[in-house]
């Protein structure tokens, strides 16, 4: 498909920057870089360390006092494909009539002018997993990773294949979460040896377009992402992964805690919203806001994602409160970046190196914190023009004359 590009949001094309005086957190230690220089060129990380001496034609960012971090990265989220969710004409993240299933891939419908992207991009957030809904099928669809600005939109199309496994998503199957994962199960067997000339649907399985797209997948290495909250649901899906091959991703996981050693033997990837304290529901009874301490010190990788789309800006937020119920400092800002970097194999984002994509924050203090905010943002080696329409209409009405 065409690239899906970004550029009127960028002030200029690529420009040798240098960041100096900062107090940089390349991710590749818990200490920083105190008093250090960044530079980049080329839309790439050129260097980085303590005795570098800025090119007198580099355009200088002056970060004494400031915290300089890798742009972070939102784990989940419907960004382009919603704009208003009271307006149905602006939301492309479900289908809840057309029978599709595995087959649909969001890429297709991701709006680079969505007005949230800018509002997510001036507070830090670089990068972004971006997920079909369930709307009438417990397997939702193909999401994709895309950046916030730069030459294009989208990183990459078809990243994960979500699901959901949760109660709700069992009115799919007429109630019942026997009947959900059995179908799950099934299919992911059926599609292991689907040949398109044999095959003929019956009933309410699979079309010969989601079974093709299925198999596709199971081939692929990609994960799965499958929202699950209640600890026996969870080990269920560590089974069917692992039956399947699949590298899973537990998306919500309020009881993830109670299973954690089995999470981390089986290298599961946990995605959670750390301020889920109260049970939303009989699957979420044994929530709790020290969920991401005792996954992280049983070596199990949390990542954050916002609470809703709307407020992506909020992830920061999300993981200070984390770090307020027992996880290491580091670490949740780790989260954020390299880890997700690594769990979404974007291989060349989150952390600060030689060779790293530019993407780069300077914050006024603690990025954790609520009343630090970014004083730049550079994405892929461009200087973000920190403007949304939220900030246009506060200049607007602001005076009432």
């Amino acid at each position: 498909m065409a690239a899906l590009t970004m550029g009127i949001w960028i002030t200029a094309a690529y420009a040798d920057i240098a960041i100096v005086g900062g107090r940089v957190y390349t991710m590749e230690s818990p200490e920083p870089l105190r008093n250090a220089t960044v530079l980049i060129s080329d839309g790439r990380i050129e260097a980085v360390g303590t005795d570098i001496e800025a090119p007198f034609d580099y355009r200088q960012i002056d970060a004494t006092g400031k915290i300089v971090t890798p742009g972070l990265i939102e784990s989940y989220s419907q960004l382009g494909l919603v704009e208003i969710w009271a307006e149905g004409t602006t939301v492309d993240s479900q289908v809840e009539e057309y029978a599709v299933g595995p087959s649909l891939d969001i890429s297709f419908a991701i709006n680079p002018a969505s007005t949230l992207l800018a509002v997510s991009r001036m507070d830090g957030v670089t990068r972004a997993v971006v997920a079909p809904m369930p709307g009438s099928d417990p397997l939702a669809g193909l999401g994709a990773t895309i950046r916030l600005g730069g030459d294009k939109l989208l990183v990459e199309s078809r990243a994960a294949l979500f699901g959901d496994v949760t109660s709700s998503a069992a009115n799919f199957t007429g109630g019942s979460r026997a009947v959900l994962l059995q179908r799950l199960n099934d299919a992911m067997h059926e599609a292991a040896r689907f040949s398109p000339n044999r095959y003929r649907a019956e009933g309410d399985e699979y079309s010969r377009q989601d079974m093709a797209a299925l198999k596709g997948f199971l081939r692929s290495g990609k994960p799965v992402v499958l929202r699950v909250d209640r600890a026996i649901d969870i080990l269920r899906c560590i089974e069917l992964a692992e039956e399947h091959g699949l590298r899973l991703i537990v998306l919500g996981g309020a009881e993830a805690w109670k299973v954690r050693e089995t999470l981390a033997a089986t290298n599961t990837v946990v995605v959670l919203s750390a301020s889920g304290n109260l049970p939303a529901g009989f699957d979420a009874l044994g929530a709790r806001l020290d969920n991401a301490a005792l996954l992280q010190q049983a070596n199990v990788d949390v990542l954050y994602a916002g609470s809703e789309t709307h407020n992506s800006r909020n992830l920061r937020q999300l993981a200070g409160n984390a770090v307020a119920h027992g996880v290491l400092w580091f670490d949740a800002l780790k989260s954020l970046t390299q880890i997700a970097a690594l769990t979404w194999k974007m291989s060349d984002a989150g952390v600060l190196r030689p060779g790293a994509v530019g993407d780069v924050v300077v914050w006024t203090g603690d990025p954790l914190e609520v009343t630090t905010w970014a004083a730049h943002v550079i994405i892929q080696g461009r200087i973000v023009r920190m403007h949304s329409r939220q900030t246009g209409l506060f200049h607007r009405y602001r005076s009432p004359d």
